[in-house]
């Protein structure tokens, strides 16, 4: 296996979106890949104290690398050093059309074996809690703790699916049910718009959003990194983000109730994305979980406004009150 660096960031998708292009040049001297040993290239950007205590930041859906740079200022404050990894087919890496969600432990642990980290800490958020819970299921000895921080529930559940937007539960509803119709509703709106447009994506977005969340993303320096991200999400096109919605809409691959890992979980109340009801299912369902449930917070404003008491509480291993 090889770590490498990539040239600087110079041909970004859409030249005329200042606010993309802003954050991809102050982003091109962190990526970094990792050749993987089936050849692939795993994308990865490091955040906070290089020599601080190693934590794999497990990003969101839709979503990138770039999402752990909100995080930047509290890992500083923290002494931790954020890993942050581009699934399969998102961002800058390189697409396994045969992935499943019990592969991601094995491209995590090639990543931490390349740069010298025998245990680490986990934080999973949103789509990315269940990538944290399968590294939980299938590497627990290299994992120091874990963090879940308005995770996505499975989505085979049908009362999970049902507390969904209506819009999330009829995307995964088609992807299941039929993959061709999402794919030819994502292939011609939401990835051109992502790639193309991600300002305009984002403004929508803003629109829909309970008042917890609109606060925290109206601000210019979270605006910026969460248009990068979305923007990422689409870099290497279609397949990766239509792949990880039809993941996302099947079982996982493993159940809850097989992981044994002392793990953390914090929702919000306020939380429409991802309903507070996936992370008290989670919370039933896995065997050793402390949870705690934050009111008026939403799905953006839990972690942005709380991610400092959320890592010093991994940290330690205790919750508190």
């Amino acid at each position: 296996m090889k770590v490498f660096f990539q040239r600087p960031f110079e041909d970004f998708d859409n030249p005329a979106d200042s606010t993309y292009a802003r954050a991809m040049q102050q982003e091109s001297s962190t990526l970094r890949y990792l050749q993987l040993p089936d050849g692939r290239h795993l994308a990865y950007a490091e955040y906070g104290d290089p020599r601080g205590l190693p934590v794999v930041y497990c990003h969101g859906f839709p979503g990138s690398r770039l999402e752990a740079r909100l995080f930047a200022a509290s890992a500083r404050q923290g002494n931790l050093r954020v890993i942050s990894a581009d699934r399969n087919g998102l961002g800058e890496s390189d697409h396994r059309p045969d992935r499943t969600i019990l592969d991601w432990p094995d491209d995590v642990t090639a990543l931490a074996d390349a740069l010298g980290m025998d245990r680490f800490h986990l934080i999973g958020i949103s789509g990315g809690g269940p990538y944290a819970l399968a590294c939980a299921h299938r590497i627990p000895d290299r994992l120091k703790g874990l963090a879940l921080v308005c995770p996505l529930g499975p989505l085979d559940q049908p009362a999970l699916l049902g507390a969904m937007r209506w819009h999330a539960f009829l995307s995964f509803t088609t992807m299941r049910e039929a993959p061709f119709l999402s794919r030819s509703f994502f292939q011609g709106t939401f990835i051109p718009m992502a790639r193309y447009q991600p300002q305009l994506l984002f403004r929508m977005m803003l629109g829909i959003l309970p008042a917890p969340d609109y606060r925290v993303l109206n601000r210019p320096e979270i605006a910026e990194v969460i248009i990068a991200s979305l923007a990422q999400s689409v870099r290497g096109g279609a397949e990766g983000i239509l792949h990880e919605m039809a993941l996302y809409a099947a079982p996982w691959g493993f159940a809850p109730e097989e992981i044994q890992l002392p793990i953390q979980l914090w929702h919000g109340s306020a939380d429409d994305i991802v309903p507070q009801s996936h992370g008290r299912w989670l919370a039933q369902h896995l065997p050793n979980c402390t949870a705690r449930y934050i009111e008026g917070e939403g799905h953006f404003s839990l972690p942005i406004e709380h991610m400092l008491r959320i890592q010093d509480a991994l940290i330690s291993g205790k919750i508190g009150e």
